[in-house]
């Protein structure tokens, strides 16, 4: 496992990773390499996609790093702790497993969202009430307004630069080199500007402009991404997570949310239980998953499935003449993938063609194929 307490260490065996890099890294709205830009050589960012990994800074741009298993970033204290002892809510499959008794969490990806747990179970969800936002260290709502994400692309929306950035914490920024940035304790924002030229970012401090501090200034805001649209009341499904759905305001794509296990339809344009949704194609199915294994979304032969870890699925195949079936945990014959697409909205439509339908039958076809077929027994 690799702990964050030592800048040295990423300056030298990370920069030399970081040169590989030549797109900016995204995670929906999130543009981990602008924020690297405004954070000094060797901080250590959050991700909105899981608590299992994060985000080095290196002189070249971020490093994707992984913690070890049963680890989890704790970003806080800036290094990986383990599970049990971080508050971490993204990619996570129970968001209620720590909580005992009653109480709230959280709902990622919007401000004033909570969800409602009862002994370590899901028991329902909503929103604060009006200019109020859920205060995590509290559990609570609050009063206080949420930033305005200005317009969002597919994938994870990040609501405030405290979700990535550690606390007590002085940050700069992309649209004016005098203003800074800071996290308190409790995760809230705060903003001032430099009376001097600029805020210089390796020290933390005001300075002047020398030797081209402000060449982080790009015009584009922290947190904002492109995605323009102009049918107002137009929605559509988010291509990364199958319980998030866009609706254009008349200007940008706006992000919605479905309820705890819904996942937004695309045929009715509407939410449905996460296994009759016809979600969205591409969109990670590890979502609300209480299985190990589950269906991708495969329209076409229902072969693809991913293997989820802390709500986030690495994709597997099963052998030609076989679908994966998500109730039985493994790869069957084809003999009955129309009947399990019916009403198994990942698969919807599979099955329907002749090459999915003429596959020669054995007295074996309705046994779950072993692991080592379906490449299982690799994860």
């Amino acid at each position: 496992m690799t702990t964050g307490n030592s800048r040295l260490f990423f300056l030298v065996s990370l920069t030399i990773l970081g040169s590989a890099l030549s797109a900016d890294v995204l995670e929906g709205n999130y543009n981990v390499t602008a924020f690297c830009t405004v954070v000094p050589v060797g901080t250590l960012l959050g991700s909105i996609v899981s608590c299992d990994y994060y985000y080095a800074c290196t002189s070249t741009g971020p490093v994707n790093t992984s913690c070890s298993a049963n680890y989890s970033f704790d970003l806080a204290n800036q290094k990986c702790n383990p599970t049990d002892q971080v508050t971490c809510y993204y990619g996570v499959e129970n968001v209620c497993a720590s909580i005992t008794g009653k109480g709230w969490v959280p709902n990622t990806g919007t401000c004033n969202g909570w969800i409602y747990c009862e002994n370590g179970e899901y028991a329902g969800n909503g929103t604060c009430g009006s200019n109020q936002k859920f205060d995590e260290a509290s559990s609570t709502c609050i009063y206080g307004k949420c930033p305005t994400v200005l317009a969002t692309t597919d994938g994870p929306t990040l609501t405030s630069n405290c979700e990535v950035v550690p606390p007590d914490f002085y940050f700069g920024d992309t649209i004016d080199c005098k203003k800074w940035n800071y996290c308190t304790a409790n995760k809230s924002a705060e903003t001032g500007e430099c009376t001097s030229s600029a805020f210089i970012v390796e020290s933390e401090s005001c300075g002047y402009d020398n030797n081209n501090v402000c060449s982080r200034v790009t015009e584009t805001e922290l947190g904002t991404a492109t995605g323009e649209c102009g049918t107002n009341g137009a929605v559509k499904g988010d291509s990364s997570v199958c319980g998030t759905y866009l609706q254009c305001d008349g200007t940008y794509w706006q992000p919605l949310y479905c309820a705890s296990g819904y996942y937004f339809d695309t045929l009715n344009q509407t939410c449905l239980p996460r296994q009759e949704a016809v979600a969205t194609p591409g969109c990670d199915r590890c979502q609300y998953a209480t299985k190990t294994w589950v269906n991708a979304v495969d329209n076409s032969t229902c072969s693809n499935y991913l293997y989820c870890k802390n709500g986030v699925g690495e994709p597997v195949s099963c052998t030609s003449g076989n679908y994966f079936n998500e109730e039985k945990q493994g790869c069957v014959s084809n003999s009955t993938l129309v009947a399990y697409a019916a009403d198994h909205g990942a698969c919807h439509g599979a099955g329907s063609t002749s090459d999915n339908s003429t596959t020669t039958l054995s007295t074996e076809d309705n046994e779950t194929t072993e692991a080592t077929e379906s490449g299982a027994d690799e994860k």
